[in-house]
Parts: C-alpha cells; sequence; structure tokens
C-alpha cells in the first residue's frame, strides 16, 4: 500500500537525519572528538605519555572538524540546504541535540552525583544497565566486549608507565593530567549539561575521590573517548550506503508526497526533491576521509604504536608486548563478529522462522568489527 510505503520512508529519513544531526555531527565531531583534542593540545606537554598515547586517536581530528564546521554546519552550507529547517529551526535542532544523545547523558536522573561521574565514562557500567533493564541485543554485546577489549589495552599502557598505586597517584595528581581530565569534562558540561554537582565545582568534585578511584576515571574517560571516535563513529558516521538511493532515505521531501488525509496529494515518486538529492550525494561525496587503520601488525608500516613514549628499551618491549595483545584481541573479535554476520545470513536463507511464524530475519552488524574501523575521525 501506497500510505504503508511512505511511512517506511518517512522513518528511515527520519532517523538518518536526526543520527546525522545529533549523534554523528553534534556528538561525535562537534562534542567528544572535539572536546578531548583541545584538551590534549592545550593542557598536555607534547612528551608527556598521556599526549604521545592519544597522538593516533586524535590525528586528523582537528582539520576534519574543521571541515565539518565549514560545510556542514555554518549556515547555508549543504547540511542546512537538505535539511527542511529554516534558519530559526535548524539553530533550536542545533540547542537541544545533547538532549537526544544516548550513551549515558539520560543516567544522570536516575544515579547519585558521585555515582554519576564514576559512571558517565564507563561504557561497561551503562551498558550493564542497559542490559538489566532488558534492552539486551546483539549490538550492546558487541559494544561490550569491544570496551572491554579496548579498555584493558589502554589500562596495560598505562599500567607499564606507572606501575604503582604510587606511581599512579602521581599521574592522577600531576596538574598536566588533572587539567587535561577536568577541561574535558568541563567540555563535555559546556555542551550537555550533564553534570549534577549541585553548588559544587567540577574541580571540587574532583578531589573527593581517592587517587585509585582518579586512575579509574581516567582510565575510563580516555578508553571512552577511542571508544566514540573508533566504534561511535562506525556506528553513527559511516551511512554513505543510506544517502546514495534518494529513494531509500532523504533529508527532506515535499509535503506533496502526504496521504491525502494528512494534506498531501498520496501521489509522486517517494524520494528527495533534486536539489536534496544532488546535496545528498555531495556531502558523502566529502565522506570517508582515509583515516590509519586500528588493525595494525606490530611492527609493520601502519603500526602506530610506534608514536608512544618509551623511557628506555625495556618499557618499549612491555609497551610492544601490549599493543600485540591488543591487536590479536581485535583480530580474534574481528573473526567472531564475521560469524555473527554468517549466521544471521544463513538464517534467513534456510527459511527459519520466528515466533510468529514470520521468515527470520536477523541483520548483520558492522559497526564494531575492527576491520573496517579506523584510529580517529574522519567526516
Amino acid at each position: 500500500p501506497r500510505d504503508w510505503e511512505y511511512f517506511k520512508f518517512v522513518f528511515r529519513s527520519s532517523l538518518f537525519g536526526i543520527v546525522t544531526l545529533v549523534d554523528h555531527l553534534y556528538g561525535v565531531h562537534l562534542q567528544v572528538s572535539n572536546i578531548f583534542t583541545m584538551a590534549m593540545r592545550e593542557q598536555l606537554s607534547k612528551d608527556t605519555p598521556l599526549r604521545r598515547f592519544l597522538v593516533p586517536f586524535t590525528y586528523g581530528t582537528i582539520a576534519i572538524n574543521d571541515a565539518a564546521r565549514v560545510t556542514l554546519v555554518t549556515p547555508d552550507s549543504w547540511v542546512p540546504r537538505a535539511y527542511p529547517f529554516d534558519e530559526e529551526g535548524l539553530q533550536l535542532a542545533w540547542a537541544n541535540a545533547y538532549r537526544h544523545l544516548p550513551g549515558g547523558v539520560e543516567l544522570k536522573v536516575e544515579l547519585t552525583e558521585r555515582a554519576f561521574l564514576q559512571t558517565i565514562f564507563d561504557r561497561k557500567a551503562y551498558i550493564d544497565i542497559r542490559i538489566e533493564s532488558g534492552v539486551d541485543t546483539q549490538y550492546y554485546k558487541q559494544a561490550l566486549e569491544y570496551w572491554l577489549m579496548l579498555r584493558a589495552f589502554v589500562k596495560g599502557t598505562f599500567d607499564v608507565y606507572y606501575p604503582t598505586a604510587a606511581d599512579q597517584q602521581r599521574f592522577v595528581e600531576d596538574a598536566e593530567t588533572e587539567h587535561f581530565l577536568l577541561q574535558a569534562m568541563g567540555g563535555i558540561q559546556a555542551t550537555s549539561d550533564v553534570l549534577v554537582i549541585g553548588d559544587e565545582s567540577l574541580p571540587h568534585a574532583w578531589e573527593s575521590f581517592a587517587p585509585a578511584e582518579k586512575y579509574k576515571m581516567v582510565v575510563d574517560a580516555i578508553t571512552r573517548f577511542i571508544d566514540v571516535v573508533t566504534t561511535g563513529h562506525e556506528q553513527v558516521g559511516k551511512v554513505q550506503a543510506y544517502a546514495q538511493d534518494a529513494s531509500f532515505a532523504s533529508f527532506s521531501w515535499a509535503a506533496s508526497l502526504r496521504p491525502r488525509w494528512a494534506g498531501g496529494t498520496g501521489e509522486g515518486v517517494l524520494a528527495a526533491p533534486k536539489e536534496v538529492a544532488t546535496g545528498q550525494a555531495l556531502i558523502m561525496a566529502l565522506t570517508s576521509t582515509p583515516m590509519p587503520d586500528l588493525v595494525a601488525a606490530a611492527g609493520g608500516e601502519q603500526d602506530w604504536s610506534k608514536i608512544f613514549w618509551a623511557a628506555d628499551g625495556e618499557q618499549r618491549a612491555q609497551l610492544d608486548e601490549v599493543y600485540v595483545q591488543f591487536q590479536d584481541r581485535l583480530r580474534a573479535f574481528s573473526a567472531k563478529c564475521q560469524e555473527v554476520n554468517e549466521d544471521a545470513l544463513a538464517a534467513f536463507e534456510s527459511g527459519q522462522q520466528n515466533v510468529a511464524g514470520k521468515p527470520l530475519v536477523n541483520f548483520g552488524l558492522w559497526s564494531h568489527d575492527p576491520q573496517y574501523l579506523e584510529t580517529s575521525v574522519s567526516i
């Protein structure tokens, strides 16, 4: 039926538009990647272990986000021209984008202030809460496995630099580390209003934690940043396949396509107008700027761990061991992701049915497969 086809087109297009504006442009580019990169550049000395560790995950971010600002955000650029908002509507959309970001922000009304500060960057704690609430999906299962693997890599690396509790205390109480994390958290607060700390200032709240708690929070914050710019960007930013067909999803469409009972004519091709379709094509042509691959053999040309700071040969060997273990886990996880997708396809092709007696359709999931991930954001 025409109405059903229209509803499906509107749903796909609305989801495409919301995710592009809110999750991709605002959440990944303008917020997380931008804020952490600025904090790194402004607060960390160039040869500190933390800054050297962050370099692969911030590679090209300043240029990429500047290009996104010029071509996708500023008035009369490509996205404003393609979306169905006037100037005031677009400003309202940007002003309210943070209210629709998932991933932990919504927990600020469910947790105590102290618990929220400890949870906002802890992806495992967030996923556990979602699974306990009944949202137990393949996406969250893969997200949790990827997080645990990524966090083990981050913690393993910093445990090499700071092996004892005393070393870790010096690290988290170092002025540069504190200023880096507080600037990053302050930036998230300024762009999301996520922190509920009453009359306390952010620095005062930070000082209330014990050194071991601070070390965990620093590791979680770094891990969450990497999580967002790798698999997070893959999930919400790699939309080229959806935008290629203007009849599959469109940033906007003619009001006349609505059913008659909704004020339209109920006629016409369910697709973007020519101007919008051309704009989508131009936007997608701008995307996919190649960045370093996350999966990169140790010692190879693409080995991005070579930039990590090391005091001597012994420490370099320890860092290499952590990196090799991480790469091995990435490849094993990639094989597991491929197996899940192959099983989903096989179930469909074999004619399996769901509980309602209809063909089982279990679509594949590629957003966490390390073979497709890059170390830093592209447009």
